[in-house]
């Protein structure tokens, strides 16, 4: 009767489980339905548009084609975005939307998301990855009666640098997003063929604008749909969706389209080789009980026992429990301890260590001793000038014996170089106001700076 319970809990948690992986692939197949392009495919197919598979079938004809590329646009060859751009000019209707780091040639460069912001006004459902864009072109066809788009995680735009088209910037972002290079730079961009019903080229820096999940926020279904008129506007007949690199069926035959498998009344049974997954707590908790009533109601317990420990003499026994018993209390004591911690004082604050100079100086230039500094300022400026550490040969040359080039100073200069010679010669105060001491060395390096360009003697 035992072993008859324990295999009906066996059999109920196994029952558990698949319900459980069941809920698991619903919810998967949930999550790639709200990340398919399902909805917005259907706008483009409903107007006409026969789905296409091969990119150089879809670039051959411009007038009559429409290129839709999100996702990874990496996994598309530089070559063929030069030939999408020339689809373009040709009169080719162009979307590309990525929310990852891109350089289209010759037209913009898409910056990598995810955009965020902390002012609660321009978040979705105060998510801050999640922006509220209501900075839109109000009169353009794209937005007419759009009042704000919802995007997640998306990217930026830079200006478009290609002039062969008309560029309008549809939506920007706000003025609070992270990082600052973000804001207000374009998030949508359209760029027209001057000639009417010709070429179009959308740009949008948010891959997941048009994704089946997104399209119920804000107004991003009707951007949808007025993003899918202008597309097909003209004589389209065939499309070209592509995702990370790889062309996309029609969307009848997309496997979110498709119906759901019908659900078995009776479980199935499980084959022997499979294994049976892990039970849950309250499983383990049962089977656990059940062990041991049965453990106890057949005394297997004291039979074990009953003649434990075998060949351990009875002294050798009392110590192996006084030791036992011993390392608890040391244990115990240890952590007694580490509970009474003593409150040791805290470490003095930090002084920041200055040398006996730089103090000395630091004293000097408070009390405005400055005349020492002036000295051996003039001191060296002298030296430079004569070539000579002799004071007389300082005398000599500036006063005794001038030359042309000193004659040739202004009046203002030669008293300054007098003075400077005075103060090389006699000294100077050891009190020296702050405004003269800097009076002098500017007249020092002025001095300096007309003898190496025009020797003074």
């Amino acid at each position: 009767m035992r072993l008859f319970k324990l295999l009906l809990i066996l059999l109920t948690s196994t029952a558990d489980a698949s319900a459980f992986q069941q809920t698991v692939a619903d919810r998967a197949a949930d999550e790639r339905w709200h990340l398919g392009y399902e909805m917005f495919r259907m706008l483009l197919e409903e107007k006409g548009l026969t789905p296409e598979q091969s990119w150089d079938a879809a670039l051959s004809s411009p007038a009559e084609s429409v290129v839709v590329v999100c996702g990874d646009l990496l996994q598309i060859q530089t070559n063929d975005w030069r030939r999408a751009r020339r689809f373009v000019a040709q009169g080719g209707a162009l979307l590309v939307a990525s929310e990852g780091r891109f350089e289209f040639p010759g037209v913009c460069t898409f910056y990598a998301g995810a955009a965020t912001t902390g002012y609660s006004a321009d978040r979705y459902q105060s998510f801050p990855d999640c922006l509220r864009i209501r900075r839109l072109k109000s009169d353009d066809e794209l937005v007419k009666g759009v009042r704000e788009i919802v995007v997640n995680r998306t990217g930026w735009l830079s200006t478009p640098v290609d002039d062969s088209l008309d560029w309008q910037v549809i939506a920007s972002m706000p003025a609070t997003t992270l990082p600052k290079a973000s804001r207000y730079e374009p998030l949508i961009l359209a760029g027209r063929d001057a000639a009417p019903q010709t070429g179009l080229m959308i740009l949008v820096a948010d891959e997941g604008l048009f994704t089946n999940g997104m399209l119920w926020h804000g107004d991003n279904a009707i951007f949808a749909i007025q993003a899918s008129e202008l597309l097909c506007r003209g004589a389209r007949r065939q499309l070209l969706f592509v995702h990370n690199g790889i062309p996309l069926p029609g969307y009848r035959e997309s496997s979110g389209m498709q119906p759901p498998e019908p659900k078995q009344t009776n479980p199935p049974m499980i084959p022997p080789d499979i294994e049976l997954p892990e039970p849950d707590f309250q499983t383990k908790l049962q089977l656990a009980n059940a062990v041991i009533d049965e453990v106890q109601e057949s005394n297997l317990v004291n039979e074990v026992l009953r003649d434990r420990p075998r060949q351990m003499r009875p002294l050798a026994y009392l110590r192996t429990v006084l030791l036992v018993l011993l390392a608890l209390a040391t244990l115990f004591v240890l952590w007694r301890l580490m509970q009474n911690r003593l409150d040791l004082p805290a470490l003095p604050p930090r002084r920041f260590l200055q040398s006996v100079f730089g103090a000395m100086s630091a004293q000097q230039i408070s009390n405005s001793e400055f005349g020492t500094a002036i000295v051996v300022l003039a001191r060296d400026f002298c030296i430079e000038l004569t070539g000579s550490r002799t004071e007389t040969d300082w005398i000599r040359c500036l006063v005794e014996q001038p030359t042309s080039q000193t004659q040739s100073l202004s009046r203002t200069q030669r008293r300054e170089l007098a003075d400077i010679l005075a103060l090389a010669l006699r000294g100077a105060t050891i009190h020296l106001s702050r405004r003269r001491f800097q009076e002098l060395g500017r007249a020092i390096k002025e001095l300096r700076d007309q003898h190496r360009v025009s020797p003074i003697v």
